[in-house]
Order: C-alpha cells, then sequence, then structure tokens
C-alpha cells in the first residue's frame, strides 16, 4: 500500500507486541522488514501497553467510525491497522478500523488521501 501511493502525505507507527507463544523478542529485521517504508516507523511494546490503552479487544467498536474485522481477537488488539485524519488528538476515534490487515489491503488503500 505504501509503495503504491510513494508520495502521500502519511505516518505509519507499526507496534510489534508479544501475542503468540513465539514472539517473545523483539521482532528481527526479516519481520520489520515487511513495512519497510521511511515514512514508518517500528516499535517493540512488550508490555502490550497500547493495546490496554486502546481498552483490549472488548473496546474495538469504539476505536473507529468505519471498521472491517475478520477474526476475533481475545484480549489485545493485534494485527489490526486504525487509520486517523490530519491532526488527530489522542482520544479521537480513528477514521478505519481493519483487522487482520493483509485481509483488508483495499480499504487501507482507499483510506489514504
Amino acid at each position: 500500500m505504501l509503495k503504491a501511493n510513494p508520495r502521500a502525505n502519511v505516518r505509519v507507527f507499526v507496534v510489534w507486541e508479544p501475542v503468540l507463544l513465539t514472539d517473545w523478542r523483539r521482532p528481527p529485521a526479516s519481520q520489520t522488514s515487511y513495512v519497510p517504508d521511511r515514512r514508518a516507523a517500528h516499535y517493540w511494546d512488550i508490555g502490550r501497553r497500547l493495546s490496554a490503552l486502546y481498552g483490549g479487544s472488548a473496546n474495538l467498536d469504539a476505536l473507529a467510525e468505519t471498521r472491517h474485522k475478520a477474526f476475533r481477537m481475545k484480549n489485545v488488539v493485534w494485527d489490526t491497522a486504525l487509520v486517523y485524519p490530519p491532526g488527530a488528538r489522542w482520544g479521537q476515534p480513528a477514521k478505519l478500523l481493519v483487522a487482520p490487515v493483509v485481509d483488508f489491503r483495499d480499504d487501507l488503500a482507499k483510506a489514504i488521501p
């Protein structure tokens, strides 16, 4: 999506957190290379703090105006993309939420101005 829109004025925050049993350490370059764009910043959230701040998976419906979810999460928000409008402030709902990301690439691409 980023490669197809090289001039889009966007910032991407990729937050990696432990969800699966194999997620016990910071993701290696082989994983972060899935999003190599210079507009993307990668963060390792070992304590799942961002998921907790969002209210966990129970709060997903309140996080965005439009939601497309193809799987049910248990207690953490993961494999999810949230698209915010320019100038968004903390606590403001996103314009779009999709999960899992790979299933809704077209929706994400359309959400980029």
